[in-house]
């Protein structure tokens, strides 16, 4: 009975986040996480697709404990909540990108030296050693990628999801005068060579498309990891559209 009640435990502990459960033939529902705000931890809109913002979410960013104003953007990084849920929250790449979204946000992206310093430094200073940003590779899963100037993927093919600018040739160092913007892929990772590594075939999905901060520097992953965040505005525009479109609710 003791062997039969901890194997439930483990099989419990593996699908939270699916919130249902097989058992012996039986579906069983699991309480999904919430925030303090009754909203998911783990959001999955409409099955996979990417979710819209809220304009009462989007309204309550700038007060979510963990946030903060920086080159006019709110920042939010999880770990600094004062929800436990939250700060022991590890998110794959999409309920990131969706809890983020819901809130006038996404997955930060690092278009200067200065915002990618803020963040380096503050994990560096919170001991956390990853966390998932916006970078996705462009393979078959996304529309256009096989058009010429993304090939070959693995230098010319990332880009940032949160605003569809593409990112700088993996390859290419950043001097600050005739190339400028932020280049901190890793020189080595798990297979022993440079990031990215993954590999993707002709025409397929990649290995590893989604792209994580570990130990300081950047690197390709699988999507399905477990990591904390830190969410980023939307551009203004996208702000200003759930504005127009919600006139009842102050949103900064």
């Amino acid at each position: 009975m003791e062997h039969q009640t901890l194997l439930w435990f483990v099989v419990a502990c593996l699908c939270v986040n699916q919130g249902i459960a097989q058992f012996k033939g039986k579906t069983i529902i699991i309480p999904l996480p919430k925030d303090a705000s009754g909203a998911d931890v783990y959001p999955d809109c409409n099955k996979g697709k990417v979710c819209l913002p809220e304009a009462q979410h989007c309204a309550a960013r700038q007060q979510k404990q963990g946030s903060l104003q920086f080159q006019n953007k709110t920042y939010w990084f999880s770990w600094q909540s004062n929800e436990q849920v939250l700060r022991d929250g590890r998110w794959n790449w999409f309920t990131a990108r969706n809890y983020c979204r819901k809130r006038c946000m996404d997955l930060v992206s690092f278009e200067n030296q200065e915002e990618w310093n803020l963040v380096k430094n503050f994990m560096a200073g919170a001991g956390v050693r990853d966390i998932w940003t916006a970078g996705r590779l462009c393979d078959s899963e996304v529309t256009g990628c096989d058009a010429p100037h993304y090939q070959p993927l693995n230098i010319n093919g990332w880009f940032w999801a949160s605003t569809l600018v593409k990112m700088l040739p993996t390859d290419r160092p950043v001097d600050g005068r005739f190339v400028k913007g932020v280049n901190e892929w890793a020189r080595t990772g798990d297979k022993g060579k440079p990031q990215p590594d993954g590999f993707t075939p002709a025409g397929g999905l990649g290995e590893e498309p989604c792209m994580a901060v570990i130990d300081g520097k950047w690197h390709d992953s699988t999507c399905h990891a477990r990591r904390q965040i830190v969410c980023e505005d939307l551009p203004q525009t996208n702000i200003q559209f759930v504005r127009n479109n919600n006139p009842g609710i102050n949103i900064p």
